[in-house]
């Protein structure tokens, strides 16, 4: 999953858990959906570190995304 920003652009992911589901939620995948790459971002958002893609087009997040882990997890992509 991409997000609509411009080519060439560095994109800030940054993830948290929120409890319950919020009804706003755009998608809600489950941790064993993502690819190894997407994945391992996931999993160092997780862990508190900061995750820079680039270019944006290669995001594999929505905004606003839940991911399903050992708890719910809301993604924000800038």
């Amino acid at each position: 999953m991409a997000v609509g920003t411009s080519s060439g652009q560095h994109v800030h992911l940054s993830a948290r858990e929120v409890e319950p589901v919020p009804a706003d939620a755009t998608a809600l995948r489950h941790v064993d959906q993502l690819d190894d790459e997407a994945f391992d971002q996931f999993r160092r958002l997780v862990d508190g570190d900061t995750v820079n893609v680039r270019p944006a087009e290669e995001v594999p997040f929505e905004h606003g995304e839940i991911i399903v882990h050992t708890a719910y997890f809301r993604v924000t992509v800038r």
